[in-house]
């Protein structure tokens, strides 16, 4: 595989649209389990959600916890608007908590796509209908993930894990035929080695991942060490797990 060099967020920033996936490389065992569990290089997955392009853009991910503050949930409790689930936030900042709170590395994957013209309104529709959808254990996770991509049946969206959340919504996009359930997809489908089986329903690709140097914050809101061990899988069992092999791409 060529070797992309990394870009500043700054430089990709003005690029980043609604679709556009933030992909992550873990470096905790949790993350490296999945890596490994799931056949490549990524443990979490993202997806840019921009619906002013004058400002900066928002990311649509499912966590256990909550990473930045989600301006979806109207309420003059500041604590509210942190949640787990699916949830929104400033993109910026959410990368930022993940990179330099968890230690996972952020890739860029830029979606190739004439975006429609009632984007906005499907869009609001889908994070209504998921905003807050519970992620459930790791166990859980693992469980609707082998059913899903092992015998091709859905687990349902009571719960829901992250590269889920990314399938549901381009399905109801249009971008993703049904041939798999939206529990199939792991982070890996969509920049790793099963990328190829993507089922794109519409005239779409994806560009190569490019690694992201994150500006380190001025401030980020402290996570304890139980918050910290729970990244990005949740509740585990056991309560502790081997550390795998560490991969290459974690040194990068």
């Amino acid at each position: 595989m060529p070797v992309i060099p990394s870009q500043s967020w700054a430089d990709l920033v003005p690029s980043m649209q609604t679709g556009d996936l933030i992909l992550f490389s873990g470096t905790s065992p949790e993350s490296q389990w999945i890596e490994l569990f799931t056949g490549g290089m990524y443990s979490h997955a993202t997806m840019i959600y921009r619906p002013d392009p004058a400002q900066p853009p928002l990311m649509w991910q499912e966590a256990p916890s909550g990473i930045v503050n989600d301006p979806w949930v109207k309420s003059p409790d500041p604590a509210k608007s942190l949640h787990g689930g699916a949830q929104l936030g400033d993109a910026l900042a959410a990368t930022q908590v993940i990179r330099y709170q968890y230690g996972d590395f952020a890739y860029y994957l830029q979606l190739n796509w004439t975006r429609p013209a009632n984007l906005e309104s499907q869009m609001e529709s889908i994070v209504s209908t998921y905003d807050g959808r519970p992620f459930g254990t790791v166990m859980e996770m693992a469980l609707n993930y082998v059913i899903g991509h092992e015998l091709n049946i859905s687990s349902g969206d009571a719960i829901i894990y992250c590269a889920q959340l990314v399938a549901l919504t381009y399905q109801a996009l249009g971008l993703f035929s049904d041939a798999h359930p939206a529990n199939w997809y792991s982070p890996n489908c969509f920049a790793g080695p099963q990328s190829s089986e993507l089922p794109w329903a519409t005239a779409a690709s994806f560009s190569a991942p490019v690694p992201i140097d994150v500006p380190v914050a001025t401030s980020l809101t402290a996570r304890s060490a139980a918050q910290l061990q729970v990244w990005p899988a949740g509740p585990l069992a056991p309560a502790q797990l081997p550390t795998p092999p560490s991969a290459d791409w974690h040194a990068s």
